[in-house]
């Protein structure tokens, strides 16, 4: 099958991200992304070595289409904030277990519409609010819900925990970012971060460097 693999590379290497634009990509989305780490670490500091090491497993990795860049690099930064934060989450699972969801609509897949305005009100919620109100558990089904549309088993193999946990966290979850829709919030563009901005700054510049 070699001449399979000879004849489609050329053309992949073209739809597929450079290291440089992988790396602009983790840069200029760095709020966005950092909100999204944050919202599940419950650290800042932490939020961002889960950025970096995002952008670090992505440049080792198969490079991913020009198209799916963005979105890959919201899912790494994800993966990677759960990955710092795995005991906590596993241990919230058990208090779940004996809450069942009767509530059908919060299994219902939303149109494009209501995800960009459920992103958009997750994105504009205060940050320590969400941290205060909802335990690890939530928040990371929260997060792989609204930000990159995970299903209900996808974030049982995500988190590690039970299916019975997941339905029970995501009701609460859905149930609070439900009273969100209270405040009104407007179209949310995407995050820009000023080139002088230090903190991760630095690690995903000496990713690149090193590639």
């Amino acid at each position: 099958m070699s001449w399979f693999h000879s004849s489609t590379a050329p053309v992949d290497a073209r739809n597929h991200a450079s290291p440089a634009e992988i790396v602009a990509c983790f840069q200029d989305q760095r709020q966005l992304l950092g909100k999204l780490a944050f919202l599940i670490t419950g650290d800042q500091a932490t939020a961002e070595q889960a950025i970096v090491a995002a952008c670090e497993v992505t440049l080792r990795g198969n490079s991913p289409f020009h198209d799916w860049l963005f979105e890959w690099a919201k899912a790494a930064t994800i993966t990677s904030a759960i990955s710092q934060r795995a005991v906590a989450i596993r241990l919230c699972g058990s208090e779940y277990k004996a809450r069942p969801c009767n509530h059908a609509e919060h299994l219902l897949q939303a149109d494009a519409e209501e995800r960009a305005a459920s992103l958009n009100r997750m994105l504009r919620a205060d940050g320590q609010r969400v941290i205060a109100e909802l335990d690890p558990l939530c928040r990371a089904v929260l997060v792989l819900k609204v930000a990159i549309r995970s299903s209900i088993q996808d974030c049982v193999i995500r988190l590690n925990v039970s299916r019975a946990a997941v339905l029970s966290a995501n009701c609460r979850a859905m149930a609070w970012l439900h009273d969100c829709q209270t405040t009104p919030v407007e179209t949310i563009t995407p995050l820009q971060v000023p080139p002088d901005n230090v903190g991760t700054g630095s690690g995903l510049e000496q990713s690149a460097h090193s590639k």
